[in-house]
């Protein structure tokens, strides 16, 4: 008897165990996806903000102050937050394979849209990340038809120099014909750099010929705010 009540004892305590264990990974999980569900919504509001910024100037305005990217965010430490922050504007509208794609930030009053926890070189076209974590990055396409076109598809692959395995992949599909719309997609995921001054880069691909096609470089490009990691220094 002394036996088998030891055993059933046992038994229990270790279904108790077990129970408090699937709890306390199910809150893990809840909490994390929480977490990243205000990352998320928090990155979607930047890019449609700055998506809008862009669609609503003309193109000669584009070189104009964007101060209002800062002002929208609330509290009085405005252009600290910017600063964990970079947006690239495509820079080329022709479609090229196996090509590295050219970006450009876009000015602002008092600087530019890639903050000073990032730097865009323009001969290497890899915007280098100087502190290492985890951060959102995202990108849209838009590719629209100037003729008559066939359909086809359009890939972008981020990678960095220090490894050749992909961040994000985002692709394009495009039907036959031509219309006013462009064709779109948005790409996001989070990636993490273990070691600060990775640089990273888009290449973009596609099977065959896209004559006639072009990207639309004023409703594409990519950006990138830190999610956990190091913060950038705030000099007053």
């Amino acid at each position: 008897m002394t036996a088998s009540a030891d055993v059933e004892s046992q038994s229990a305590s270790e279904r108790t165990r077990s129970r408090c264990l699937d709890t306390f990974l199910t809150v893990s999980v809840i909490a994390l996806f929480i977490m990243f569900a205000i990352a998320l919504a928090g990155a979607l509001w930047f890019a449609k903000h700055i998506e809008s910024e862009i669609n609503g100037r003309k193109a000669e305005e584009l070189h104009g102050s964007t101060d209002s990217l800062i002002s929208e965010f609330p509290g009085s430490e405005n252009a600290y937050k910017m600063q964990n922050f970079a947006y690239l504007r495509a820079n080329e509208s022709e479609l090229k394979n196996a090509h590295v794609m050219a970006w450009e930030s876009i000015p602002s009053g008092t600087g530019h849209t890639v903050g000073s926890l990032f730097d865009y070189h323009d001969t290497q076209r890899a915007l280098r990340v100087k502190n290492s974590g985890s951060y959102f990055l995202y990108v849209k396409l838009s590719l629209s038809c100037s003729g008559v076109c066939q359909p086809g598809e359009f890939t972008v692959s981020f990678k960095t120099q220090e490894n050749n395995s992909p961040k994000l992949t985002c692709t394009v599909t495009m039907s036959k014909g031509n219309r006013e719309e462009p064709f779109s997609q948005t790409c996001w995921s989070v990636v993490t750099f273990p070691e600060k001054d990775y640089r990273l880069m888009a290449k973009s691909t596609f099977p065959g010929k896209l004559d006639n096609w072009k990207l639309e470089m004023n409703e594409s490009g990519f950006g990138m705010f830190l999610v956990d990691g190091v913060q950038a220094v705030h000099h007053t």
